[in-house]
């Protein structure tokens, strides 16, 4: 305690002895008793402020932290959704708009669909057993009614056709003609894609008298619906079962009793569809629309599984055909 005493005394000696020769001494001990004070409040804000700067830097981080954690999660999000799409394809799109959204959405479900084949003109699948396509998909446009690009007629067989495609001589004297299912004249306005159509993969055993008769002047009725409607996706077929009439040499190609077509118009929502024996005919076009519900029926393919189940139902079940005739 004697030490305290001291070392305060001490202190206190010194602070006289400082400032006792000054011209104001108390005035001086005050200011600088003032500035000490000062200080420690400047000292304590700037610990202060550094604190919230901090607390500021912290928040904004974690602020930052959250939108960029936010921004990741959309992106990835939206990237998966995309893969989703392009590699599951999503049955519950619909691109009921005038672009009418890509071939790929219309492809039909078969469970048989063990050869696709994709050509810029269409897409089809080739039944090995038939020496045929089952079903072939394009897209009719506008354009190509006022095309002016002359058929090549030259026939060969298709390069992407993994079983190798029929061959034209396989319909030397069958008395059948190599009846196109997806149509030349569709695509009159770009030789290229005419061309394609003329690959065996879309050629299928026709009476003539159905191939130039009744089913040319279906093609003709769609090519004139095209004008007024922009654009049009078509599926085209044989009704294909076992023990079917065959021809061929190296190949043996069935030859199907009957035809369907189907005709749908996404900007409108609308569709025809048509089965049509394999032999001349005299009636009219309208007389052999039928349901595409019939269809499915008569050849177990499921078309337009894509499209959202309530369109899809509409659009197979009606026969509406004051909306095309």
């Amino acid at each position: 305690m004697g030490k305290i005493k001291f070392l305060a005394f001490l202190l206190l000696l010194g602070i006289i002895l400082y400032y006792w020769g000054k011209p104001s001494p108390m005035k001086s001990l005050q200011n600088d008793l003032a500035n000490i004070g000062s200080q420690k409040k400047s000292k304590e804000k700037e610990a202060l402020n550094q604190e919230e700067e901090t607390t500021i830097e912290e928040e904004t981080s974690s602020f930052t932290d959250d939108v960029s954690k936010k921004i990741k999660e959309k992106v990835e999000s939206s990237v998966l959704e995309t893969i989703q799409e392009k590699v599951f394809g999503n049955s519950n799109k619909h691109e009921g708009n005038s672009d009418g959204g890509t071939l790929d959405d219309y492809i039909p479900y078969f469970k048989n669909n063990t050869e696709i084949v994709r050509h810029k003109a269409f897409i089809l699948n080739y039944r090995e057993e038939y020496e045929q396509a089952s079903w072939v998909l394009h897209r009719l446009e506008k354009e190509a009614v006022d095309g002016r690009e002359a058929r090549s007629n030259e026939f060969i067989e298709d390069p992407l056709v993994e079983t190798g495609s029929a061959h034209t001589r396989d319909y030397s004297r069958s008395g059948y003609d190599r009846g196109h299912l997806c149509p030349a004249a569709d695509f009159k306005h770009d030789k290229e894609l005419q061309d394609e159509t003329f690959y065996m993969s879309n050629m299928s055993p026709q009476n003539p008298d159905f191939n130039r008769g009744i089913w040319s002047n279906l093609e003709d009725k769609i090519r004139h619906w095209v004008i007024n409607r922009k654009q049009l996706i078509i599926v085209t077929g044989p009704v294909l079962k076992k023990g079917l009439q065959t021809i061929g040499k190296s190949n043996l190609i069935a030859v199907p009793k009957s035809f369907y077509k189907i005709v749908y118009d996404p900007s409108t929502e609308e569709a025809i569809a048509f089965i049509i024996p394999n032999e001349g005919s005299t009636k009219s076009i309208k007389s052999f629309a039928v349901s595409i519900n019939a269809i499915e029926k008569l050849t177990s393919i499921d078309f337009f599984a894509k499209l959202p189940d309530d369109l899809e139902q509409k659009i197979e079940t009606n026969v509406k055909i004051e909306d095309w005739f």
